[in-house]
């Protein structure tokens, strides 16, 4: 059956598994024929799967092998003479490529040339002199100043390859490496095309980024997702204005931008909102994370949100927004079917008020699906009012992942959503013996996934008979019960959930 179909509905199948390394290889040992149409996806994203020394070696050994003579010959001529072959690989591995994660290209290739040395030390191509002197100077040659000239070699010959190799390339990812050096990978004007006109996502993480950005905002105005801004491990960010200006340039130059994040903006917040609402008509997705909305022109800004009526999916980590009134626009997203609000570590700022839950619920309660809420909650006061919205308003949601809750909490929401599917929250120290039968009678028929994780003071703890017991009193077809955050886990739990064929995470 699978011999009858054409190899564009072969691959559109194999595609769903882009994510799993594993499934693709198997895949890969079918037939001729499936190898054929998995290659291009197994290829399409290297970076994206767990990447080790061993696969990073062998990743950058066959894009090597895929180099022009002329680039093996530059190689070679800079003292990088370790396994080159005139020898062409089977595919044309570096046309396959859709996404580059530049950062992670450049340590695989810095653990590509120390793989090499160690193979040549070890295979006796290269000698190491017998005084430790000289011994740890040739160490530091292969993980210092000279093993970073080489990278920057290398990488320079890769990006290349993929310029004039890559037909169609999709996502671009830039973290710190990529905005200190030279970027080898923007077209210039010597480039027959332009390959990265349908670039749909660009992730630009780092310090002094603007000049990249107008870079990129000139060749790429076809983008979908756009995530810019400034790493929390950067302690000195010394170029908010001149970013924030480009990264708005960037926002204006697209056509059809569909999310968008703000990140670690500490200025000009106003300015690069301004900027979104030129993709007002089709903006999907805002993520204001880390983001501060203290200064009265940024906090002013909120108020023009509301313009982009066809936000479906809303996302607020972190953020410096003031509790009051001032942040009420952000309930008007009638359309919204996804909230996620996470007020982790800003003891600066309590919750907004009760007015903000009340409105945004309210307004979206046909439309919203899926909630995600966190914030530091030891009192059950603390968002009492919160949950109490939650179940009058959205009884139609379907995915709620909460923070800490009680066990009055947990009933009431089961007893007004009645649509949910996948619910997860967090016990604090409570004894949930008599408990967990109550519960398996109250859950929604429709859930399929339950994840119960310990609080801040302790967890829930339970035998493995009540977790029985609430498994078979339990209306739901539970497909995934996640209780690997639990403390009071042991063997015997996992068994009673192993015996139900029901997938423990």
């Amino acid at each position: 059956m699978a011999q009858g179909l054409s190899a564009e509905c072969l691959q559109q199948i194999i595609s769903y598994n882009e994510d799993d390394n594993k499934t693709l290889h198997s895949c890969l040992l079918v037939n001729r024929f499936w190898c054929h149409n998995t290659i291009s996806i197994l290829w399409g994203r290297p970076w994206r799967y767990s990447i080790t020394q061993t696969s990073a070696t062998n990743l950058i050994q066959t894009y090597v092998a895929c180099l022009p003579e002329e680039s093996k010959k530059v190689l070679y001529n800079n003292g990088i003479r370790y396994h080159l072959t005139s020898i062409s690989p089977i595919f044309d591995y570096a046309s396959f490529l859709r996404a580059l994660d530049y950062d992670c290209m450049f340590w695989s290739i810095s653990q590509w040339l120390i793989s090499c040395w160690l193979y040549r030390v070890l295979n006796y191509e290269e000698e190491i002199k017998p005084d430790s002197e000289h011994q740890e100077d040739r160490v530091e040659d292969c993980v210092g100043e000279e093993n970073e000239r080489k990278t920057i070699l290398v990488a320079r010959e890769l990006c290349n390859l993929f310029k004039n190799r890559c037909r169609i390339f999709h996502d671009l990812f830039l973290h710190s490496r990529a905005i200190q050096s030279d970027f080898p990978f923007l077209p210039s004007t010597s480039d027959s095309s332009n390959y990265l006109a349908n670039l749909r996502e660009l992730i630009c993480l780092g310090d002094n980024k603007s000049e990249l950005l107008l870079a990129i905002s000139k060749v790429c105005s076809e983008l979908r997702r756009i995530f810019v801004g400034f790493p929390l491990t950067i302690q000195w960010k010394t170029h908010y204005d001149t970013d924030a200006m480009s990264y708005a340039t960037l926002i204006e130059s697209q056509t059809r931008l569909e999310s968008i994040c703000l990140y670690g903006y500490k200025r000009l917040v106003a300015f690069l909102v301004d900027s979104l609402i030129s993709q007002s008509k089709t903006l999907q997705t805002l993520e204001l994370m880390y983001t501060d909305f203290r200064e009265e022109q940024d906090c002013c800004s909120i108020m023009l949100l509301p313009a982009c009526k066809n936000l479906k999916s809303l996302k607020i980590h972190n953020c410096f927004i003031p509790p009051d009134d001032r942040i009420m626009p952000l309930t008007s997203f009638l359309q919204l079917e996804e909230f996620d609000f996470c007020n982790e570590w800003n003891p600066l700022y309590p919750l907004p008020q009760h007015e903000f839950w009340e409105e945004i619920f309210y307004n979206t309660k046909s439309s919203l699906k899926k909630i995600s809420l966190w914030w530091i909650r030891a009192d059950p006061k603390d968002g009492s009012q919160i949950i109490e919205s939650i179940a009058k308003q959205c009884s139609n949601i379907s995915f709620l992942h909460l923070p800490v809750l009680w066990i009055n909490e947990i009933l009431l929401l089961f007893s007004h959503c009645k649509q949910l599917k996948e619910f997860s929250f967090s016990g604090d120290d409570f004894d949930a013996n008599e408990s967990l039968t109550q519960l398996g009678i109250l859950v929604p028929a429709a859930l399929h996934s339950l994840t119960i994780r310990d609080g801040h003071i302790g967890g829930w703890t339970f035998t493995e008979r009540s977790l029985e017991h609430f498994l078979s009193v339990c209306r739901a077809s539970l497909k995934k019960v996640d209780l690997n955050r639990c403390s009071c886990m042991t063997d015997r739990h996992f068994d009673v959930i192993s015996r139900r064929r029901i997938a423990k995470c």
